[in-house]
């Protein structure tokens, strides 16, 4: 399950998507039409988002604020990512959403 899950985990795609020589690109990729240096500058907000939370639960002490870190990523994403050098587009091809479209209907997102 880790290692299936790290392979379909969008942080990891976009890493890849990086690395991987552009000849070798699928064709139909959303991540074409986005600026390298902002797949970057995504990549490296959302890595040291997953650091913070990581690094909190670390410690039994300060694992009790785990929800406050949760909480302030909802505003970083609404107020402070649009304020960012991104595009409407450029948001919405890299902050899709990763739960199941079955998922997402079922807390009332999506409709299947």
């Amino acid at each position: 399950m880790g290692i299936d899950a790290l392979v379909g985990n969008a942080i990891t795609q976009r890493i890849l998507f990086l690395l991987r020589d552009r000849t070798l690109q699928v064709a139909g990729d959303p991540l074409l039409k986005v600026r390298k240096s902002r797949i970057v500058l995504f990549t490296i907000i959302e890595l040291t988002a997953f650091g913070a939370t990581f690094g909190i639960v670390q410690n039994s002490l300060s694992a009790i604020g785990f929800p406050i870190i949760i909480g302030i990523l909802v505003p970083l994403r609404i107020w402070i990512l649009p304020l960012l050098p991104f595009t409407e587009d450029e948001l919405a091809i890299l902050d899709q959403p990763t739960a199941s479209p079955f998922t997402m209907a079922s807390v009332g997102g999506m409709k299947i």
